[in-house]
């Protein structure tokens, strides 16, 4: 028993110096600048807690704050958002044509300058874009910024 409990307190003490190094478990947000020493799990709950309650974290990520990175693809203009999911079945169909007036009010959204050579990417790659029959409409402009980029 005592090898037992000296092996499980090994552990705890090894684990928790391996999060002191730099800890990802807790995510962005407020949790992260509040809860500075998450050496422990229970700082790094709390942390966690934190950010779940406060509902700061999506605004972290998608503002780039609060400990947070902005993601590199992030389409933040709401008439792309609206447009393309008021329009995901017109749009397809578009894109799977590499022509027509959804994908030529998309590529004018997303300021693209060679419309030409963005239909003919999103028509070759229109398996990456429209991934499944549930595909969300973020998702769908997500991989057409992938791929356009």
């Amino acid at each position: 028993m005592k090898k037992i409990l000296g092996s499980v307190a090994l552990v705890a003490a090894l684990t928790s110096s391996a999060f002191a190094a730099g800890n990802s478990n807790s995510g962005c947000g407020l949790g992260s600048i509040v809860i500075k020493n998450q050496d422990s799990t229970l700082m790094q709950v709390l942390a966690v807690t934190t950010n779940g309650t406060s509902s700061n974290q999506t605004f972290g990520i998608t503002s780039g704050t609060s400990n947070c990175d902005k993601p590199s693809k992030f389409v933040s203009n709401d008439k792309i958002n609206i447009f393309v999911a008021d329009n995901m079945d017109v749009l397809a169909m578009d894109i799977a044509q590499g022509q027509g007036e959804s994908l030529e009010t998309l590529a004018t959204l997303l300021k693209v300058e060679d419309k030409a050579t963005f239909a003919t990417k999103l028509q070759a790659n229109f398996d990456k874009i429209y991934t499944n029959e549930a595909v969300s409409s973020a998702q769908v402009i997500d991989n057409i910024v992938t791929i356009a980029s």
